[in-house]
């Protein structure tokens, strides 16, 4: 889907679990597979149970992978809508209020 001609509501917003869990070939952990579940693409998968093996091993901490080919990615920007949003630099749970939460577009909630 072309990202120029669409609207926000024409897009792929949201994702559940489709299928059921399977495991890969190289380790034991057990994946499910998530879906758009507007047009039923296959856009990644979810590590529900990481093996011991790679949970040893060395690894970025991520459990939701996407394929790159079924989805693209957008700069967010932070609250100010100046600067472009960046992991290091979001506050901590305990740092936002119930009000933080209720200001959120649902546009914003859905992205």
């Amino acid at each position: 889907m072309s990202t120029n001609s669409c609207s926000f509501k024409d897009r792929c917003v949201t994702v559940d679990f489709i299928g059921r869990c399977y495991f890969t070939k190289i380790c034991k952990c057990k994946l499910k597979d998530i879906a758009c579940l507007k047009c039923g693409n296959i856009v990644g998968y979810h590590v529900i149970v990481p093996c011991s093996s790679c949970l040893l091993s060395c690894n970025n901490g991520h459990f939701w992978m996407f394929h790159s080919q079924a989805v693209y990615g957008i700069n967010r920007l932070d609250s100010t809508g100046v600067n472009v949003l960046l992991w290091g630099n979001l506050s901590e749970i305990e740092e936002n209020t119930d009000e933080d939460v209720l200001n959120i577009s649902a546009e914003e909630c859905i992205r």
